[in-house]
């Protein structure tokens, strides 16, 4: 049995059999192959037997994805195809295949049978690199570090959050990950020996208690990275206003003047 993880469902429906050559466009709902019981080429018409338009779902298939042929009788009535190859034929696809299981039960379909048909994404998630700001503020990432926090979760809470504040970013996903750790024993206080510090109340110990102090930490500095808003300032009034009328004298008759409002 194949242990592939599919990464997400490209597209999902019910499709009929139909005599012919994969070669050539099968009619609308239908899909043909050129052996069904080790098909290595399979064409699929991008509407559905139940009228519904697979194109987006069927174009986005790579190679390596999988397609699942299951039958609607028994579960383990099933085959699943490893995509070598896609042509967009326009209104159809030609995919290149290759066996790679079958149900203990499977039965190779003829003409006129009603099968579910799924295509798997197998594209495994991108890891991040060390250009990725937010990777040396977040807590271990599986993977590469198994039992870390999940890689596709901590890149979403990336994406949703950290342009708009990092601490909280940050903040999240050491929540995310305490979570994921079994929870530690409460500590009132630790003795080094030469000192003792308390804490009030408790907080707890072991690495769920070490993640939620850096969460802790991280949002307490929510915002801090934020610039300060500019603010125009009134001008400077460098130059004296115009003496008082009637005025003939004084410190104003020395000054460069300014013109009347």
């Amino acid at each position: 049995m194949s242990n592939a993880r599919a990464g997400a469902i490209l597209a999902s429906g019910y499709w009929d059999t139909q005599s012919g050559a994969p070669t050539t466009a099968p009619g609308t709902g239908k899909y043909r192959a050129d052996d069904w019981a080790a098909p290595a080429l399979v064409a699929i018409s991008c509407i559905d037997a139940d009228g519904y338009d697979r194109t987006s779902g069927l174009a986005a298939v790579m190679p390596g994805d999988l397609i699942a042929q299951q039958g609607t009788d028994d579960s383990q009535n099933y085959q699943r195809w490893t995509v070598a190859s896609v042509t967009d034929s326009g209104g159809w696809v030609s995919l290149a295949i290759e066996v790679a299981e079958s149900g203990s039960a499977f039965v190779p379909p003829g003409s006129n049978q009603r099968r579910l048909l799924q295509a798997l994404s197998m594209t495994p998630p991108t890891e991040p690199t060390p250009a990725d700001p937010w990777v040396a503020w977040a807590p271990p990432l599986d993977p590469p570090t198994p039992g870390g926090l999940p890689l596709a979760q901590a890149q979403a809470i990336a994406d949703a959050v950290w342009a708009t504040d990092p601490h909280l970013a940050a903040a999240l996903m050491w929540e995310s990950y305490a979570a994921t750790l079994p929870p530690s024993p409460s500590m009132a206080s630790v003795s080094t020996g030469a000192q003792s510090v308390s804490y009030s109340p408790p907080m707890p110990g072991g690495d769920y208690g070490a993640a939620m102090a850096r969460a802790a930490w991280h949002r307490s500095l929510m915002g801090s990275m934020a610039s300060p808003e500019l603010v125009l300032a009134d001008p400077m009034i460098t130059l004296a206003p115009p003496p008082p009328p009637g005025w003939g004298g004084g410190w104003w008759a020395d000054a460069p003047q300014v013109p009347a409002p």
